[in-house]
């Protein structure tokens, strides 16, 4: 998944900084209605593709939406620098709020296919990104011409019908996992559970005068055991998670701290590693945050 979100960035930054340079190379011959329209397409697609591709790969919420924020403002102040102080404002609101949707977007897609759905949002970028390059140059250049009546609604309405189709059979299949209703009951009833204090109880296991610590954690339908880790800094510690089924929300494994970040946990034992650098407690939990254990590094 981390190729592939490589793979799509780089993407990214070449057709955004393609289009850019275009609007630049071009500024004289582009008026500014068609600026101002240039830089808001570019800065929200941009925004929303970018805060996505962070989203995947870091999983925290408010770190994300401010990195996509400020990418998707620089974009539409950079789109929108060579016509004028006008396409600079659109731009920039419509880079902030596509960096906005893409975050959330890419938090939350974690729990469903990133492989999938960041392909899906891929393609709709490089369809975008084509249409504004062809109208640069369209727009800036007598030699090329673009009728819009060749390009058949009913060709569109149909390209739409199959992505539906393809969403439909992913949410019946097993490709994807969507977060629905189950999930929300689990989560309500684990909500529960906190106030009437039937949660798991916590349990602690002390490595830290092990040489090489290994720890066997088990998953229950109450939280982690243990959820209290107690390790040595800077020794390397070794972490057999087991994990009886497929549970949609254990499926995912965050310990921001130490690098583990959407770590998914297959149905059985996975192992990870860590290296607690520094001192104090520091949280680890499932992919919906509803379930929480400690690191306490001394």
């Amino acid at each position: 998944m981390t190729v592939f979100s490589i793979i799509s960035a780089a993407i990214v930054a070449i057709g955004t900084g393609y289009s850019i340079y275009l609007v630049y190379h071009n500024k004289d011959k582009l008026t500014n209605l068609s600026g101002i329209m240039i830089s808001m397409v570019i800065a929200v697609i941009t925004g929303l593709l970018s805060g996505s591709i962070t989203g995947i790969l870091s999983g925290e919420m408010f770190l994300v939406v401010g990195v996509s924020m400020i990418i998707g403002f620089v974009i539409g102040f950079l789109a929108g620098h060579p016509v004028g102080i006008l396409a600079i404002l659109m731009g920039s609101i419509s880079g902030l709020m596509g960096g906005i949707i893409g975050a959330i977007l890419g938090v939350f897609i974690q729990f469903i296919n990133p492989t999938i759905l960041l392909g899906i949002l891929l393609g709709f970028y490089v369809v975008i990104i084509g249409f504004v390059i062809a109208f640069i140059f369209v727009e800036t250049n007598n030699k090329f011409t673009l009728d819009t009546e060749e390009l058949s609604p009913f060709a569109i309405i149909a390209g739409g019908v199959v992505i539906v189709s393809l969403f439909l059979f992913m949410y019946s299949s097993d490709m994807v996992k969507i977060p629905g209703k189950n999930d929300s009951a689990q989560a309500q009833t684990q909500v529960n559970q906190d106030a009437s204090g039937s949660t798991a109880d916590k349990t602690e296991v002390d490595v830290t005068k092990e040489s090489t610590p290994k720890i066997k954690m088990q998953v229950t339908n109450k939280g982690y055991t243990p959820n209290v880790l107690r390790v040595k800094k800077g020794v390397p510690v070794e972490l057999e998670i087991e994990n009886p089924g497929n549970n949609s929300c254990f499926s995912t494994f965050m310990m921001p701290d130490f690098n583990l970040n959407n770590i998914n946990l297959k149905t059985g034992t996975t192992k990870l590693t860590f290296t607690p650098d520094k001192t104090g407690e520091y949280t680890f939990s499932c992919g919906m945050k509803m379930y929480k254990g400690t690191v306490i590094v001394e």
